[in-house]
Order: C-alpha cells, then sequence, then structure tokens
C-alpha cells in the first residue's frame, strides 16, 4: 500500500455479537450506557445534528455530532481527531456503526472510521478500536453472564 492510501485508509472492524441488534443499539446510543463501555462520560443525545463530547480524564474531551440515525441498524458521527478542539476547528473523522439481526438473534456489527488525514492517527485509531470494541463486547456479555 502507497504512503497516500495508507494515510486516507479507513478503520474496518466486524463483531459477531449475541446481543440482540436493539440491544447493541443501545449501548451505542444511550449515553449512560456508552460511557459504561467507551467514553468515562459524554453528553451526546441520540438525534440527528446533536453535538456534544466523549470526555476521557486520561486523554481530554472530544468533540462529536451526530450526522445520521436509523434506529437499529445506522449510527454515523463525526469527531474531532484532536482533544479539547472545536470539530470545526480541526480534522475530524466519521465513523459508521452498522448493526445486522443475525439468524440466531444477535448481531453483526460493523464500525468503519474514515476520513484519516495521516497513517500515524489512523493505526493509533485502528488499534483504539480493538480495545474499545473489546470493552464493548465484555459489557455485553456481562450482562448475559449477571455479572452487570
Amino acid at each position: 500500500m502507497s504512503e497516500t492510501s495508507a494515510m486516507t485508509a479507513a478503520v474496518e472492524k466486524t463483531l459477531i455479537l449475541a446481543a440482540s441488534p436493539e440491544r447493541v443499539w443501545r449501548a451505542l446510543t444511550d449515553p449512560a450506557e456508552l460511557a459504561r463501555w467507551f467514553p468515562d462520560s459524554t453528553d451526546l443525545e441520540p438525534r440527528v445534528g446533536s453535538t456534544g463530547t466523549f470526555d476521557w480524564e486520561a486523554h481530554g474531551k472530544y468533540a462529536v455530532r451526530v450526522e445520521r440515525i436509523e434506529p437499529p441498524g445506522l449510527l454515523v458521527w463525526t469527531w474531532a481527531r484532536d482533544a479539547n478542539v472545536g470539530l470545526d476547528e480541526g480534522p475530524r473523522t466519521t465513523i459508521e456503526w452498522r448493526l445486522e439481526p443475525r439468524p440466531d438473534g444477535g448481531t453483526t456489527l460493523r464500525l468503519r472510521e474514515s476520513g484519516f488525514t495521516d497513517a500515524k492517527y489512523r493505526d493509533g485509531n485502528d488499534e483504539g478500536w480493538d480495545k474499545e470494541l473489546g470493552e464493548l463486547v465484555d459489557y455485553l456479555e456481562a450482562e448475559v453472564a449477571g455479572r452487570d
């Protein structure tokens, strides 16, 4: 892959989850649930045009805006690449969450993050999504196992 295409490549992840699309949807869109596995806190409301922040004590606040929402199958948000910077004041990327029902009642979750301006941030987010999605899996599995 050339340096140019590496810098603009999207991050793509796929998870097979036992939880239903409706359950996964709540974990992605309810601010209280989202804060249990993704940021330390958030004030983002699940409606098109809503703006807010994802706040991590260790990393700062990241501006975010909901771009598209089609419950319980599609959620798209744009967020600032850098902490403590307004959404329109610097580079940003777009996250697409697609939830597909599975015949067994579970969900196939497809995440795609695009809009990277350089390989450093793309690679960092690629690794970051592995960790964050692992936390989502643990969160949903703990509930099923009665550990929540």
